[in-house]
């Protein structure tokens, strides 16, 4: 069940009543429930793995909080979350990977002459990097003493599979998550504005925009030569904000589904495209992610800390990762580590830049070269970007090369409806001026629920939502009219 579906429209709001109808006591099992249900839309057999992961995760913890309160041993907890976090890594690696991996062996075995081994077809299930790194830094929190080992089964097993974040994140804490889950909340006037604001939000970001600008972008990318150098750098520009409104639309609907129900989810996006630097861009993209990476990988590496060699080993190590993580495939690798070399530029040269700046007498925080580092960042993702959204790396090369040859090409076949074009030009520039902080958009609420909310932000007019609404029924009438609509880009990680 995508959230961009007539079924989640309807299941959604029977979520939310039933959950307030109910008793505190009983509402975890409701929303458990919920959420199964909504994973087993996809596949139900692949109820029993996140149940799995969930189990060995839940018995981890057990046993690694039981070594660290109980016996006081710091080694017995870190070998039961080892233990547990191998086991979660195993199920990834199988599912996820062993296509990945079978394929390069085979090509070694045809190097040698051999006969290839078959490769047994395994469906990848839903947001199974989610849930699992989710499980994974549960334990490890527990091993580490930050958090107490959670005993209620129940509540343990909404944490992992709670349905507004299961399937493409955002990465929660279980220190920030659990105790919402546990906490009776309220019907409160401000969840459902500043939810109900959330959802519009989001679906305009992915019907209105990302879905709008899917067409031309597959087209630029399925035959970059008839597009020519101009459409095809155009393409990588249209694919950073198809991407961007794909994602965070998906993040807003999460957080205001789970808004609804009193909860409040993290934050994911901190205009991504505003970044000075791609190590600043890393810090607004997909912050949860980021933060496990940082939290998981880089820290226990050694982080900063072991001079400035170590550390930038240490961080192609994270975006080698992040971009295997993103997906068992060459260009996937290729794009993490492409990041990872920026970051590592960006890192090295940042106290040179720093002293030429104080030669010139100017300002590296000045508004005018803050201004051309946003640029040449964007510019740098939208690159990065192809191979991101590229088949494989001989593809990902075909459209740079075509971008690099000044070479002349056809629109024809790419923007097929000018009505399209419009909306997905003119959503564009409305997600311009939210970015900016020009714009602010939630349902209007009243002057006391403002001041007992500073989380909730205040709509300027409420004929933006009218018009935001409308424009969302519109792009989805109208893609469902041409079967252009397509589930969230994330939903494969």
């Amino acid at each position: 069940m995508s959230f961009n579906s007539i079924g989640f429209l309807i299941f959604l709001p029977v979520t939310v009543i039933v959950n307030y109808i109910l008793p505190h006591k009983a509402r975890w099992v409701w929303l458990l429930a919920a959420s199964y249900f909504f994973y087993m839309s996809w596949e139900p057999k692949m109820a029993a793995l996140i149940f799995a992961v969930t189990l060995v995760a839940y018995l981890g913890g057990l046993a690694a909080g039981y070594f660290r309160d109980k016996k006081g041993s710091p080694k017995g907890a870190g070998a039961s979350a080892a233990i547990a976090c191998v086991l979660c890594l195993a199920a990834l690696i199988f599912f996820k990977y062993f296509g990945f991996l079978m394929e390069n062996v085979n090509r070694l075995i045809a190097l040698g002459g051999g006969e290839a081994l078959s490769i047994p077809d395994i469906l990848l299930p839903v947001g199974i990097s989610f849930f699992t790194f989710q499980a994974i830094g549960y334990v490890i929190d527990v091993a580490r003493g930050k958090i107490a080992a959670e005993k209620h089964f129940g509540y343990f097993t909404l944490f992992v599979s709670f349905f507004p974040q299961l399937v493409a994140g955002p990465i929660e804490r279980a220190d920030a998550l659990l105790p919402q889950l546990k906490t009776e909340h309220k019907l409160k006037k401000e969840n459902i504005y500043n939810g109900l604001g959330l959802i519009i939000v989001g679906f305009f970001k992915k019907i209105a925009v990302a879905d709008m600008l899917a067409g031309p972008v597959n087209a630029i990318f399925d035959d970059p030569e008839k597009a020519g150098s101009g459409l095809a750098a155009l393409g990588a520009a249209m694919f950073a904000v198809q991407i961007f409104c794909d994602f965070s639309g998906y993040t807003d609907i999460a957080k205001g589904s789970a808004e609804l129900l009193g909860i409040r989810l993290s934050k994911n996006f901190d205009k991504p495209y505003a970044a000075v630097s791609i190590n600043d861009f890393w810090r607004r993209w997909h912050i949860s992610l980021s933060g496990w990476f940082r939290e998981y990988i880089y820290f226990p590496l050694g982080g900063s800390r072991r001079g400035e060699f170590r550390t930038c080993i240490n961080l192609m190590v994270v975006f080698l990762v992040s971009g295997l993580w993103h997906g068992a495939a060459w260009h996937f690798v290729a794009w993490g580590v492409l990041h990872g070399l920026f970051c590592v530029i960006d890192r090295l040269t940042l106290k040179p830049r720093n002293r030429f700046w104080e030669k010139l007498k100017v300002k590296p925080d000045g508004a005018a070269i803050l201004t051309v580092r946003r640029i040449l960042t964007f510019l740098v993702v939208c690159f990065l970007w192809i191979f991101f959204r590229a088949s494989n790396i001989a593809e990902a090369w075909n459209v740079i090369k075509v971008i690099f040859s000044f070479k002349a090409g056809s629109a024809e076949g790419i923007f097929t409806s000018v009505a399209a074009a419009v909306v997905a030009a003119a959503s564009t520039a409305v997600l311009l001026l939210i970015d900016s902080g020009r714009v602010e958009l939630s349902l209007p609420m009243s002057e006391s629920a403002l001041k007992n909310n500073k989380g909730v932000r205040k709509l300027i007019s409420p004929a933006a939502i009218v018009i935001m609404t409308w424009t969302v029924i519109w792009a989805w009438l109208f893609l469902s009219s041409t079967s252009a609509g397509s589930a969230f880009i994330y939903f494969q990680f």
